[in-house]
This record gives C-alpha cells, structure tokens and sequence, in this order.
C-alpha cells in the first residue's frame, strides 16, 4: 500500500482495529490501519520510513480521541475519559509488514468510578487526517483499573 504522492491520504485507509493491552501506569494502544474489508495496511517497500519523504505522512497528522467507559452490571456505565491519545507514533511489529500505530492512555487520566463492579471497561479510539476518517473502533473488554 502506498501513501499517495503529496496529496496527505493513505491509500485503501477506511478504517482501523484496536487492541488494548493494561500496563503498571498506562494502556498501550495498538491501532492497525485496515482496509474496508478490515484487512490491515501494509508496509510498501518504496517507504523506507514513515516519516521521510514526500510521500508519507506524519504520524503528528493525526488526530485522536479516546473515550473510556466504566463497566457496572456487564454494560458501559460511566465516562471516565476523554481525551486525546498520548505518544502516538508509527510502529512496526516484528515478523510483520501491518501498518499501525501505538499510543497510550495514561492511567492517571482515567477517574475512578466507586460504583463500578469490574476492573474492566469499554475504550472506543477514533483517528482522522485532514482528508481521511474520522475512523473509530471499541475494545469491549479493556483492563482499564488495577485488579
């Protein structure tokens, strides 16, 4: 997958699937870029980085949103954030050419909510560019409080 030459779009970007993953102070958040049949973007090998050249697009050109919920009675109960994404940058797994993007959702930002009845939540992210998106997917089942 190309990006297209100076025109700021990612070619075939019409969506994104998150994955969610609770650390000691944060949760990192995996965000591949899919096509819009939910296949993850690849890497091309004309893009030696993601972020030199003409062709390519920053990964401080997106725009971000997470919003966290509370769980209470196996359903979203309560915001407890909303908020931009933190240290959003371009990534790359090993043994993998997926196109994707990590951040976090520092844990300090998150509010407690006594009347929660689970150290799980529901976290939704969406990401847009000036011309593509807004793009959005929901981890239902997000460790979002310490156990």
């Amino acid at each position: 997958m190309l990006l297209s030459c100076g025109t700021g779009e990612i070619q075939n970007f019409e969506g994104i699937s998150i994955l969610t993953e609770p650390r000691v102070n944060r949760i990192n958040v995996t965000i591949y870029l899919t096509d819009k049949h939910g296949i993850p973007l690849i890497w091309n090998q004309s893009i030696l980085s993601p972020s030199v050249g003409v062709s390519t697009i920053s990964d401080a050109d997106f725009t971000t949103n997470a919003k966290v919920y509370s769980m209470r009675n196996g359903q979203k109960h309560r915001k407890v954030y909303d908020g931009r994404l933190v240290d959003v940058r371009w990534a790359q797994e090993a043994n993998s050419i997926d196109r994707l993007l990590k951040a976090q959702i520092p844990l300090r930002l998150i509010e407690e909510d006594p009347e929660r009845d689970t150290y799980k939540g529901v976290i939704t992210v969406e990401i847009k560019t000036d011309k593509q998106g807004p793009f959005s997917d929901t981890d239902e089942e997000a460790i979002i409080y310490s156990r």
